[in-house]
């Protein structure tokens, strides 16, 4: 998660062995400092265990908010933690099979009310207040589940419409109707990627990007003779909204 982006040379993959701090310059004027490096296996252990407990009843959403904010407290990391905590949210709805699949993107959610987010987990920490944060999360994926059931819906009809003018235009060949299908996994490519993926010659792979691109479906990307590389816009754009 953190190969050639903001924290890749921070440790990654490796529990931080200095103290660390969030906002001011040292841990004496920082907003929130996290347990000492000494104590991350434990309180991670702690974490695992209690992921794994039968807790009485505790529905399953509430038990994700609570881990999620428990991680975000230990914080043990050097960078990369917000991240990773958010994918653990996905990671324990499927672990838990209360989805297939990891439509539900509450990152949205949790970006758009960041300072709500940042002072109900103090609040956690200053106060105890777990109830506030909990509503708070539902209420985030009440709102996220709403938003990926729309974009389901909105996905599947541009497919739709697009599959409709494939079939629609002058005899596609096979690799163009291949190449469409396997848009929804490979949104951004090339010529190659396209060759590799359909398991064709190059000139039969570029062919079936140019069918494609002259339907107005797939789009260069680049503006260049060489190094092309080719979008689904609108799939992209709906997947960004």
């Amino acid at each position: 998660m953190l190969d050639g982006v903001r924290g890749a040379g921070k440790q990654p993959g490796e529990l931080r062995h200095t103290q660390n701090w969030l906002g001011g310059t040292r841990p004496g004027n920082a907003v929130f400092v996290p347990p000492p490096p000494e104590r991350l296996l434990e309180l991670l252990g702690d974490l695992e265990r209690f992921i794994h407990a039968d807790n009485g009843g505790l529905p399953p959403l509430v038990k994700i908010g609570l881990v999620h904010a428990q991680f975000e407290t230990i914080h043990p990391f050097l960078d990369g933690n917000g991240r990773i905590g958010r994918l653990l949210i996905s990671a324990l709805l499927e672990h838990w099979r209360l989805m297939q699949a990891p439509l539900l993107y509450i990152s949205g959610y949790l970006k758009e009310h960041q300072a709500e987010y940042y002072r109900l987990l103090s609040a956690i920490r200053t106060e105890g207040n777990w109830e506030a944060w909990i509503v708070f999360f539902l209420e985030g994926v009440t709102i996220a589940a709403a938003q990926a059931e729309r974009n389901i819906v909105d996905l599947a009809t541009l497919i739709a419409h697009d599959r409709r003018r494939l079939l629609a235009s002058s005899a596609p060949s096979a690799a163009a109707y291949r190449l469409f299908e396997t848009l929804p996994m490979m949104p951004r490519f090339t010529v190659e990627q396209v060759k590799q993926r359909l398991d064709t010659s190059y000139p039969t792979a570029n062919a079936a990007v140019k069918t494609l691109t002259d339907l107005g479906i797939v789009q260069e990307m680049t503006g260049q003779r060489k190094n092309r590389s080719f979008g689904y816009p609108a799939y992209i754009e709906l997947l960004s909204s």
